[in-house]
């Protein structure tokens, strides 16, 4: 599926075959989740030998998906699906909550600390969307698509291999 190469939000996730640049995980809806979300996002990032801009822009996105599934909402778990696919690279993450208000982007007065995450992630993606979770009792399901370019070293590998 090719998505159109501009930011919009809403709408469900767009739906992915499975691929071997494809991994699914879940984790305790525990603070401690959001640093191992993003160390699993970070070795499959390198795995399959994309661009380091792309690291910083998934892992940013990740982080705040994954703390704003922690902070507002009564679950217990998180899931996350990060796939590759016709050069973008898909980012869901779902909760299994009974969250009532859906995921907003707002502004955030100046000396706030926290209230940002959904404007960087609507910055840092080409589209970006939340819906109910149709499978997990009435969660949330927030997804993000950010340009996935292969790294320069990467290009020139024959397909399968990575440099590492």
């Amino acid at each position: 599926m090719v998505l159109p190469d501009v930011t919009t939000s809403g709408g469900p996730p767009p739906e992915l075959a499975s691929s071997e640049r494809r991994v699914d995980f879940a984790l305790p809806a525990a603070g401690a989740s959001v640093a191992e979300a993003r160390r699993r996002v970070r070795h499959h990032l390198r795995t399959w030998s994309l661009h380091s801009n792309c690291h910083d822009s998934a892992l940013l996105v990740v982080s705040e998906l994954f703390t704003n599934a922690v902070l507002h909402s009564d679950g217990h778990t998180v899931s996350c699906v990060l796939a590759v696919n016709e050069g973008q690279l898909f980012v869901q993450v779902e909760d299994d909550g009974t969250g009532r208000t859906p995921p907003d982007p707002r502004r955030a007065p100046v000396h706030d600390e926290g209230g940002r995450g959904l404007t960087l992630v609507e910055a840092l993606s080409r589209r970006w969307g939340a819906s109910r979770s149709e499978d997990r009792g009435g969660g949330w399901v927030v997804w993000a698509s950010l340009d996935a370019t292969p790294a320069p070293e990467a290009q020139c590998l024959p397909q399968g291999r990575s440099s590492e």
